[in-house]
């Protein structure tokens, strides 16, 4: 029989002509999926690139809303504290033109509406002025007390000792008049209204303020 010469056949196929048309196949598959790969990575970066815009755009967003949020709240205080100092404003004219009634109102509304805001203190300390003046003793006093208890280091705290031993006189309750009198005096040895307290409590204890003159021989 004669040698077969060439490439090997089976039924009429060219198997290297197969291979070859399956290598290119396989490249062009290979470069069309590097393609695709990168593609893929390139849309993977957008992607990322996306959020994190998106990200960044929710930021601004919770921002600009907190931005809204804190100038809506300074607003309101900035309102809170100016109807506030209009009423505080307006008690204190009230009692410096002896319209202690008005004055009262308005104090007592203050306190009730604003307790802490920043006239808080000065308010309770005017109020119980403002009971003094009218000769409403009772409430003079509980008013001068519970502001002592709570503004103890008040620039009016001092002030508010002379006032309340003159309340303090005028219930009759002479002792704790005495009381306060001696300790605003040891305290507060150069404040504006000391010889005025020395003067009440001379008033009110001639004795223990009245230095004895030495007994002279016969």
């Amino acid at each position: 029989m004669a040698a077969f010469v060439g490439q090997p056949t089976f039924a009429g196929i060219n198997t290297d002509k197969v291979i070859m048309d399956h290598n290119k196949k396989i490249k062009r598959l290979v470069k069309k999926n590097r393609t695709l790969k990168g593609k893929i990575e390139q849309l993977e970066q957008q992607q990322q690139q996306s959020s994190k815009k998106i990200a960044e755009l929710f930021n601004l967003m919770e921002y600009k809303k907190s931005s809204v949020v804190v100038e809506q709240t300074m607003m309101r205080v900035r309102e809170h504290n100016k109807k506030a100092k209009k009423i505080y404003t307006s008690a204190r004219s009230l009692l410096v033109t002896d319209q202690y009634d008005q004055a009262i109102i308005l104090f007592k509304q203050y306190l009730d509406i604003y307790p802490d805001n920043n006239h808080a203190s000065d308010a309770q300390y005017w109020l119980a002025k403002a009971y003094l003046a009218k000769g409403d003793y009772q409430q003079a006093k509980n008013t001068f007390v519970a502001f002592q208890q709570g503004s103890p280091l008040h620039h009016k705290f001092s002030n508010s000792l002379f006032e309340l031993a003159r309340v303090y006189v005028e219930l009759k309750q002479t002792q704790k008049a005495q009381t306060l009198l001696n300790s605003m005096i040891s305290k507060f040895p150069a404040h504006h209204t000391i010889n005025r307290a020395k003067q009440l409590l001379s008033k009110i204890s001639p004795k223990e303020s009245t230095v004895s003159e030495p007994s002279q021989a016969n």
